[in-house]
């Protein structure tokens, strides 16, 4: 019996999205003080993920994007919607 391999989806900004997201969010004080951190905090995390032999996927999301998704399923967008939109996303690449 095999198992079946999780491949991590991991919610990715650049930098323009990565300041919408601050300025839009309702947790902001959740997030790194800014993109340059986020974004060293986020290649460790990776990195240890990779390093453990699992799969991790960047999944680039635009806010706009994200908000209208949110809305549509009656969400706020707080960490826990936007890892759920990233699997989303990753789902909908993967079909």
């Amino acid at each position: 019996m095999s198992e079946q391999q999780i491949v991590y989806s991991f919610a990715w900004f650049e930098p323009d999205e990565w300041q919408k997201l601050k300025e839009t969010v309702e947790d902001p004080d959740t997030l790194d003080d800014s993109y340059q951190e986020w974004r060293q905090n986020a290649e460790n995390v990776i990195r240890e993920l990779r390093a453990g032999g699992q799969q991790v996927k960047k999944i680039s999301i635009k806010i706009s994007k994200l908000l209208v998704w949110c809305e549509s399923r009656s969400l706020k967008p707080n960490s826990k919607a936007r890892s759920e939109y990233a699997a989303f996303l990753a789902q909908q690449r993967d079909k």
